[in-house]
């Protein structure tokens, strides 16, 4: 079950248990509010890792469309990550050699004018083999491992992605990344 789902499940669960003890005196409504700061807690664990954004941590997202770039950048900034973006792999190539000890997760469209995806993902894997990297494509992940093979990816998208879907990906890259730089 995706990370946003729960939240949303834990979030109905607590207004359920907010309301019954509002209603209650004594031991059950103390055990209820003390379940509801359970809840509060859990929830807290599922939010990205706001630490490694304060610390500098960047997400390049690499899409042609506008409309994307305008999407992913706004999903990523309000779950606080801090998010680079560019419209084809050889900008993508550029941005990253110039903010690489900032960025951990590269989001990168498949299918791009002047330099595609594929050829970006190339590149970054010689340059960086330790990067999370995660491919976003509306072709389907199975026609794409058929023509390039079984790839040293982070995750794969298939457009158009859910916030939830983009957020988790993302979380798990950087930390990808961050486990591969301390060993």
């Amino acid at each position: 079950m995706p990370a946003e789902m729960i939240k949303a499940k834990l979030k109905s669960a607590e207004r359920r248990i907010a309301f019954v003890a509002s209603r209650l005196e004594g031991v059950m409504a103390r055990e209820l509010k003390d379940a509801i700061s359970e809840i509060k807690e859990c929830t807290a664990l599922l939010q990205p890792d706001v630490e490694a954004v304060a610390e500098g941590v960047a997400v390049l997202l690499v899409d042609d469309e506008e409309i994307i770039r305008r999407i992913g950048s706004s999903i990523l900034s309000r779950e606080g990550f801090s998010v680079i973006l560019a419209a084809d792999g050889s900008e993508a190539l550029g941005l990253y050699e110039q903010n690489r000890d900032r960025i951990k997760c590269v989001v990168l469209d498949l299918v791009m004018p002047k330099m595609d995806g594929m050829q970006a993902f190339r590149h970054l894997r010689k340059t960086a083999p330790n990067l999370g990297i995660i491919i976003t494509t509306g072709y389907g992940e199975d026609e794409i491992r058929k023509k390039f093979g079984n790839l040293n990816l982070q995750g794969f998208l298939r457009k158009p992605f859910t916030t939830a879907s983009l957020v988790e990906m993302v979380g798990k890259a950087i930390s990808h990344t961050e486990k591969k730089e301390r060993e």
